[in-house]
């Protein structure tokens, strides 16, 4: 059912000096192509499972330095990455923004994202040797905006939300971060994309089918949709996804009496919590974040 194998070559983290085999593990979709995961299985007894979830682009996920970061704040659980669709052990990346194989410029879109999630977990629900009674999602940026819409989608213990912008849809989150002598052909690749949804045009990098997909997805829609209890990480320097557009999430929640949201803005923390001297605060967030999860008081 579930296909393990040994990458082909030894895959190097990025920042780290030693190379290590990445065990991969695939299952299918229902077209038949694979989807790439691995799943990181503690010593000792298992807490729980955290599914993590890298950002926009297409690198490697199993190689991401934060993703490493974030799962060793969660030593006593195992640990999901399901990498992007045309994201293979030995693809050839030549830039995690600009040189993405074909595959993964002609499939990928955040809703084929979750469901490549929600087919994974599936699977390891049934298995008796992993333990999902408890399960943390974890997400960075768009990796946040995933995992928004998976915890709408099956029952979890917890979501965390790193820099993702909540209360703004995806497509106004992203011109509010573009000059505004530059907004008007944004707007117009926009709408372009909507009159071709399934149209695999390029507009700054992505498909027209992406942002067809993606442009009127809205974090706190579904995060105000279900109970699961949510932890909001923002930064006060983000300039990819600013603090000016979560705060509606919190505006939401208060006046419709919703207490399944923490909220956690740090001022001098940019998009991936580093200080204005270039020093990451990842670690010591994370771990807090990882406290939080063991127990997630309601806010009200």
């Amino acid at each position: 059912m579930l296909n393990r194998y040994n990458a082909l070559a030894a895959l190097t983290l990025l920042a780290l000096p030693q190379a290590y085999a990445i065990d991969y593990s695939e299952i299918p979709r229902s077209d038949g192509t694979p989807i790439h995961y691995t799943l990181d299985q503690p010593e000792g007894p298992v807490t729980g499972l955290v599914v993590l979830s890298q950002g926009s682009g297409c690198a490697r996920a199993a190689e991401s330095v934060n993703l490493a970061t974030v799962r060793a704040a969660f030593p006593t659980y195992a640990a999901l990455i399901v990498e992007k669709v045309g994201i293979a052990p030995d693809v050839e990346i030549t830039d995690p923004i600009t040189g993405c194989p074909a595959q993964y410029l002609d499939n990928y879109t955040v809703s084929q994202r979750v469901a490549d999630y929600q087919i994974v977990l599936a699977a390891l629900t049934a298995d008796p040797q992993v333990s999902t009674d408890k399960i943390v999602l974890f997400g960075g940026s768009e990796g946040g905006l995933a995992m928004a819409l998976l915890a709408e989608r099956l029952p979890v213990t917890a979501a965390i939300l790193l820099s993702t912008a909540t209360g703004e849809t995806f497509g106004d989150m992203v011109l509010s971060t573009v000059p505004e002598e530059a907004q008007g052909p944004v707007r117009a690749g926009f709408d372009a994309a909507r009159a071709s949804p399934e149209s695999t045009e390029l507009h700054g990098g992505s498909t027209y089918r992406f942002w067809a997909d993606s442009l009127d997805l809205r974090p706190l829609d579904h995060m105000r949709s279900n109970a699961t209890p949510f932890l909001l990480i923002q930064g006060g320097r983000d300039t990819s996804a600013p603090e000016v557009a979560s705060r509606p999430t919190l505006k939401t929640f208060a006046e419709e009496g919703l207490c399944h949201l923490t909220y956690w803005e740090f001022p001098a923390l940019d998009h991936g919590l580093a200080d204005p001297a270039g020093t990451s605060h990842l670690p010591a967030v994370a771990t807090m974040a990882a406290a939080w999860a063991s127990n997630p008081i309601p806010a009200c």
